[in-house]
């Protein structure tokens, strides 16, 4: 922690003082945390008029972040937690909850432009059909519903208008890697606008694992820590240094197409379409099993909306309609440790359908947002043998349907120097664990409930560029069908490892409050915001590991060394600070350049869960994945010719999860790492941009999941058009 604090304010005093020079003014602009709008209450509004805490990644950090997919485009900017693998598979966690990379049941909630996403999994997101990102931290129930207990990714897309604009790109670089994209938008004709995107992604190469670790080993990072009954035993994370990763080249296509149609002056209907396809996806194996275990597999998904939205006097009226559909086919290559001719061996499909209904009533200096949704969320899978005939899959197939009334409130008071956003939602959720063919661990089951969720959240000027803010929220999420039914074995040396569902599981539910202070001075270039978090989780779920006291076998004649179930544990306590904080130098000379140095972190004092038994005591154990510390930062330069250099970094704290690759499946913490990237680009003529990529400078072997380490250096190069 000591040493990347040094690191990183050495890194940001050289590369000022290296770029710090002036130049002309041209007609780009500052934009102030003023101009920035946010769609925190599910309503257009000017950031600074916000009291949630939120980050907003926009066009200028997505242009110049490099990484193959939407993820790397969250964990460089906005001090998130993360697990991502290789082959296309990523979840986030927010504010101390553990990150999840599947399932309908998630803890941060993703949506695209205000409604379900369609996907649990980051990787498979358009990144070029978006205008922005929100990442909204805290609880959020209260407006989104169940999920939303650690925060909300709202993924804003293109909505162009006027004149047609185009912009066609072509990054090639390591791995014969390629990334070509192409963008455009406006209008038609006076009524009709729209807005076609398309992304093609191709790794022919196998990526290769850092060797370099300058920063491994300032921050003395080269173990991980197995916490074993009788001690901790250090774990080599050197084994892997600069090997050539097989099983790790993938492509994928992703494209979306908008069309909007102007009724009336105050009316208009839109539609829009999106697609992500990826063929034949690599994934590899464990690095603990070298390539014993690599799978391939295909993504499909399809999202569709229709939207109609108009004024009628004082009331902004819009309806919403949308469907989505995720499919997942993995397929085995080794058996026995031998090749063999792939075969299918599960497949999974999920569905999204649902109606959003809004009314934002304007009154004077107030507004009133007022909504119903209604949503229906499903999943099915099916699992197969190498010789073709079906078995039991690992969870049942369900469904999760909810409706839902709310209304949030934006309440200006004194010239909008206090401005307060009550809210309350009251969801009627059903949650059916369906019959599901071969597996019969478990009793199906359907069950309804209702849950209220308030909120409140303030904010009050104290003086012209300092403002203090509040929030507190009660949130939650139900369990998903693998915590209630599901069934898993993972063999190691002849002993089975268990995972078995607990179908007497709780919701868990969770009060949120925070409290910070904000300070932004647009003249001066200096912006920060500094923000202290509360949550208290109840029946929060978790996992809980026993050892058989007397010999017990599997059904395939396995011994059980150890059985893992889900249980509520009496409560989850999670306590922390974050903070962003940025300087832009050019304000000193009249933003004749910009010079911007930045820092977004989130320091997590503690993430626990605590069992009390009958007897009274009490069990803690931290909540895994989650770092001591997450920091994005870093310092870029825009000399308004057309230079843009930006120089940034991502670290991570230690963390800890299950080491399954070990008997008896320890506890492992992780070490901390640290990551720098660079880019460099120069836009001739406002139409010809040419770019380069440097990420991972220093060729750091990090991983965000053990095992599954991510690229060494790996260098780009990009050219676009815009016209």
């Amino acid at each position: 922690m000591k040493q990347f604090l040094l690191v990183s304010a050495a890194l940001a005093a050289a590369t000022g003082t290296a770029m710090s020079q002036s130049g002309q003014t041209d007609s780009l602009k500052t934009q102030t945390l003023g101009q920035v709008v946010v769609t925190a209450t599910r309503t257009e509004i000017q950031r600074n008029k916000t009291p949630q805490s939120i980050t907003v990644i926009n066009r200028t950090d997505i242009e110049t972040t490099g990484g193959q997919e939407f993820t790397d485009l969250l964990k460089k900017n906005a001090a998130v937690n993360i697990v991502q693998y290789p082959g296309l598979l990523s979840g986030i966690g927010i504010r101390g909850f553990r990150p999840q990379t599947g399932g309908l049941n998630q803890r941060a909630l993703l949506l695209i432009d205000g409604r379900p996403a369609g996907t649990a999994n980051l990787a498979t997101i358009n990144p070029s059909d978006i205008e922005r990102i929100e990442v909204l931290k805290g609880s959020a129930s209260a407006i989104y519903g169940s999920q939303a207990m650690g925060g909300v990714v709202n993924v804003i897309t293109r909505k162009s208008a006027g004149a047609i604009r185009s912009t066609v790109s072509a990054e090639y670089g390591s791995y014969q890697t390629f990334k070509g994209t192409v963008a455009t938008g406006g209008n038609i004709t006076d009524k009709l606008d729209f807005d076609l995107s398309f992304t093609t992604f191709d790794r022919a190469k196998n990526m290769k694992l850092g060797d370099g670790n300058v920063f491994r080993k300032m921050l003395n990072a080269e173990t991980a820590t197995q916490n074993f009954a009788d001690g901790p035993v250090e774990a080599d994370d050197k084994r892997s240094d600069g090997l050539r990763r097989e099983y790790t080249r993938l492509n994928y296509n992703t494209g979306s197409i908008r069309a909007g149609y102007q009724l009336t002056n105050n009316w208009k209907v839109n539609a829009k379409a999106e697609r992500f396809i990826a063929k034949n996806v690599e994934s590899p194996s464990d690095i603990f099993y070298g390539n014993a275990q690599p799978s391939t597999k295909d993504i499909e998904r399809y999202n569709s909306e229709l939207s109609i939205t108009g004024n009628l006097h004082n009331h902004e009226v819009s309806i919403r309609g949308y469907a989505a559909e995720e499919k997942n086919f993995n397929n085995t290559l080794i058996s026995g440790g031998n090749f063999i001719a792939p075969y299918l061996s599960f497949q999974s499909k999920a569905e999204w359908n649902g109606v959003q209904l809004k009314d934002v009533v304007k009154l004077d200096q107030h507004t009133l947002i007022f909504g119903i949704d209604h949503n229906r969320a499903s999943t099915t899978s099916r699992a197969y043998n190498s010789n073709r005939t079906e078995r039991a899959p690992f969870s049942p197939n369900y469904s999760l349907v909810f409706t839902a009334a709310y209304v949030q409130g934006q309440l200006n008071f004194f010239n909008e120097k206090l401005i307060l956003n009550p809210g309350i939602r009251y969801d009627l959720i059903s949650y059916d664990v369906k019959k599901t063919p071969l597996l019969e661990t478990y009793a199906p089951g359907k069950e309804s409930n209702p849950f209220v969720s308030p909120s409140l959240a303030a904010q009050y000027q104290v003086l012209k560029n300092l403002t203090i803010h509040a929030t507190v929220g009660r949130a939650y999420v139900t369990p998903d069908a693998y915590n209630v039914a599901g069934y898993s074995e993972i063999i190691t040396g002849n002993k089975a490892t268990v995972t078995q569902g607990n179908p007497d599981l709780k919701n868990e539910n969770s009060i949120t409050w925070d409290a910070g202070i904000r300070y932004q001075k647009n003249a001066s270039g200096f912006a920060a915001d500094l923000t202290y978090f509360f949550t208290d989780v109840k029946d929060r779920i978790t996992t809980q590991r026993t050892t058989p006291t007397t010999t017990e076998t599997t059904a395939s004649g396995y011994e059980i060394s150890t059985r893992t179930t889900y249980i509520n544990a009496n409560k989850g306590e999670i306590r922390g600070l974050e903070g962003e904080v940025s300087y832009d130098f050019g304000a000193l000379q009249n933003n004749r350049y910009s010079l911007r140095t930045f820092i977004n972190a989130t320091k997590t004092i503690w993430a626990e869960e605590i069992t009390i038994a009958a007897n009274g005591n009490k069990t803690k154990r931290d909540i895994y994945n989650v770092a001591s510390l997450t920091a994005s930062y870093g310092i870029e330069y825009n000399n308004r010719k057309g230079l843009d250099v930006r120089l940034s970094g991502r670290y991570a704290g230690h963390r800890k999860d299950t080491d399954f690759n070990t008997a008896g499946s320890p506890e492992i913490e992780y070490p901390e790492f640290m990551v720098l990237d660079f880019y460099a680009g120069y836009t001739y003529a406002k139409k010809h941009t040419f770019g380069v990529f440097v990420n991972n400078i220093t060729d750091e072997n990090y991983y965000e999941k053990r095992g599954f380490n991510l690229q060494g250096r790996n260098i780009n190069v990009r050219y676009s058009i815009t016209f």
